[in-house]
């Protein structure tokens, strides 16, 4: 496996409790979250980077029966998505139902729900 570059500040470990009720609950059991803090770059190429190793981190917690608290960034692949989130398509029926014309949309929006 290629060695790529994380400036990690800090990771915060919090307890989460198991949330069936949110759609896009991350917390399928209680568990502990690590909480990363990271110091990236403004580039296209720094947020590439960026975007390579937390999708390798995202597929160790995957393969661990994790999931990850949706970043403000597009990193995950839409299918790493849909494995952390399996109700994602419930998710966005919803929104449309409530949005019919999808007045209201977001970057995630965008990215994850063609």
């Amino acid at each position: 496996m290629e060695k790529k570059e994380l400036n990690l500040l800090n990771i915060t470990i919090r307890y989460v409790e198991h949330d069936e009720d949110a759609v896009l609950s991350y917390a399928k059991d209680d568990m502990f979250a690590l909480v990363l803090l990271i110091n990236q770059g403004r580039s296209k190429k720094d947020i590439k980077q960026t975007e390579q190793v937390l999708q390798k981190l995202i597929d160790v917690t995957l393969e661990h029966r994790g999931s990850y608290y949706l970043p403000y960034y597009s990193y995950p692949s839409k299918k790493q998505l849909s494995q952390a989130y399996p109700r994602i398509n419930e998710f966005f029926e919803k929104k449309r139902e409530f949005d019919p014309e999808e007045r209201f949309q977001n970057l995630f929006y965008g990215r994850y729900s063609r």
